[in-house]
């Protein structure tokens, strides 16, 4: 699967039907509670996919949807 670039959080794969997403942002946390480390902060990637329906892949980056 090739994974194309959409914008610095956001990309994208061609599969059959349309397109799946991916969306990610690295997170970090300034109090963790009791799952913390000694200084109570952390860090962690946060990751969403969604399938977005194209059967002709029509969708161009860049531009704006109609």
């Amino acid at each position: 699967m090739e994974w194309e670039h959409i914008d610095g959080h956001h990309q994208r794969a061609k599969v059959i039907g349309g397109w799946l997403v991916k969306a990610f942002e690295d997170v970090t946390h300034g109090d963790c509670g009791p799952y913390g480390n000694e200084k109570g902060s952390g860090w962690d990637w946060r990751v969403a996919m969604a399938f977005v329906p194209d059967p002709n892949h029509d969708w161009v980056i860049g531009e704006p949807a109609e």
